[in-house]
């Protein structure tokens, strides 16, 4: 039954990863334009993504698909391959119960062969895919990878050298699959282009008349967090910000509940391109929100302008 069950896991495995693509196709597929009209692009990233990753929330008028958090679970070995996904609401990062003697709860016996740790700590993944530009369109996808602790209420987005081994693979896998079906119409990306599509574009602080200059280049420097989902994103958040209807507090656990679902800072950044409005003391973006609406407020801490609170308004 083991050697039956082995067999199993390498043939999902192989099923999951499908035929791998060369590197030089990886390569090119990263450095490549594709002619042809915004739908038949479109169309084609949004099947290849929810081919292997069913959840996600699609916004063709700008060019944007963004997955739901799946989750990666480790096979029958102790190796960084991942099979069997599932999604964070189903899954919840929590270890699954079952009735253990005189029908009390017990946690689920870990994996043959991991290591406990291992068999307790749950990774996830997601996807930004954009298509930009115009006519022949530009083609990104980022990988964003978190991972939940036992003990842990939510799981914690990883960054930097804390970013898993698996990402980058899993996201030129999931770039080669669109690529594919993009081919026929894919053009060398020119070095010029290239240059300029890798050079973010940063916001000016001066987009934000009638409000301190502190309090512009805090949004600015909020609104570039917020493009990129990188680590700079706490630091424009006050230890105690207000995030949710109900009064709770705290920078991190915040955080991880808003990286949980694209949905919270997408609108953040739409809030902040509302029109921001206050004075010297407090500013708030949109200045008037809709009930059951988003919206950020910033104020002075210390030296700096930092977010204090963002709730759906009642």
């Amino acid at each position: 039954m083991r050697r039956q069950r082995s067999i199993f896991l390498v043939a999902t495995i192989a099923l999951a990863a499908g035929c791998p693509a060369s590197k030089q196709e990886i390569e090119t597929a990263k450095h490549s334009l594709f002619d042809t009209d915004f739908t038949v692009i479109y169309t084609a990233a949004l099947e290849a993504t929810r081919e292997g990753y069913p959840n996600l929330i699609e916004a063709a008028g700008r060019g944007s698909i963004k997955t739901a958090w799946h989750q990666m679970t480790y096979a029958n070995n102790s190796q960084d391959d991942m099979v069997n996904q599932r999604t964070l609401a189903n899954a919840s990062g929590v270890q699954a119960m079952q009735p253990g003697v005189n029908g009390a709860a017990t946690s689920s016996s870990s994996p043959t062969g991991l290591p406990t740790r291992l068999a307790y700590k749950r990774y996830f993944i997601r996807f930004d895919v954009t298509i930009s530009g115009g006519r022949p369109w530009r083609l990104k996808v980022v990988g964003h990878a978190s991972e939940w602790e036992p003990g842990a209420a939510l799981p914690n987005e990883l960054h930097g050298i804390a970013r898993p081994s698996w990402l980058e693979g899993r996201t030129d896998a999931l770039l080669h699959a669109i690529y594919k079906r993009l081919k026929p119409y894919a053009i060398p990306m020119k070095a010029e282009a290239e240059a300029a599509t890798n050079e973010p574009k940063r916001a000016d602080p001066s987009q934000f008349k009638d409000l301190p200059p502190a309090a512009g280049k805090r949004l600015a420097a909020l609104k570039d967090a917020l493009a990129t989902r990188d680590a700079a994103l706490r630091a424009q958040l006050a230890d105690d910000v207000r995030w949710t209807a109900g009064g709770a507090t705290g920078a991190d656990v915040a955080l991880a509940t808003w990286q949980a679902d694209p949905e919270p800072l997408d609108a953040m950044a739409k809030a902040i391109t509302a029109g921001c409005a206050g004075d010297a003391r407090k500013v708030a973006c949109p200045e008037s929100a809709a009930a059951g609406a988003y919206q950020l407020v910033i104020e002075p801490r210390g030296e700096s302008w930092l977010v204090t609170s963002y709730v759906r308004t009642e």
